[in-house]
């Protein structure tokens, strides 16, 4: 589900090469590393440093090119994204007994507040969770989840996310 949302939202940014010039170079760039983590993600329960970090160059190199006022605030965006998630973590952790959101999960909503500063976080987050929820219930019901408390990748859930919010914009609340 979550590939074909990716790939719908690909579309979209295609349909808008025109409009966005040379900001279609790291559109391509974000869309290709997010669906790397997101394999491996799924596929090993682990976030890859490399990709992250390559996010996070690209990410910084596009910011000065288009606002470098908006620098300070976007790497607070991003501290306020990784802490975000470690919050959760540690509530989850308290709460359960276990692990809920891994380390890499937080660094992958820190590289999300890079990208989308801190007026997309909560879009991207909303995306995420409706995301991961939906594949939750499709899996428990196609029995490829075992149960509702076993593990799941949040990765892929967060990088349809940031994609989502990157091409669409963040959701107007209010």
């Amino acid at each position: 589900m979550t590939a074909w949302l990716s790939l719908l939202a690909l579309a979209a940014l295609l349909g808008q090469r025109d409009e966005l010039g040379w900001l279609l170079l790291p559109s391509l760039l974000l869309f290709m590393a997010l669906c790397m983590i997101a394999l491996f993600d799924a596929r090993y329960f682990v976030i890859p440093d490399g990709p992250l970090l390559f996010l996070v160059l690209c990410g910084l190199v596009t910011i000065v090119a288009i606002a470098p006022e908006a620098i300070g605030a976007r790497i607070a965006a991003a501290a306020l994204g990784f802490i975000a998630l470690q919050l959760v973590s540690l509530a989850y952790q308290t709460l359960r007994g276990a692990a809920g959101v891994g380390e890499g999960d937080a660094r992958l909503f820190a590289v999300a507040g890079l990208w989308l500063g801190s007026e997309g976080l909560p879009s991207c987050l909303v995306y995420a969770t409706i995301s991961a929820l939906l594949s939750a219930v499709i899996s428990l019901r196609q029995g490829t989840l075992e149960n509702a408390r076993a593990p799941m990748p949040f990765a892929p859930h967060l990088a349809l996310g940031l994609w989502v919010v990157w091409v669409v914009g963040p959701i107007e609340f209010g």
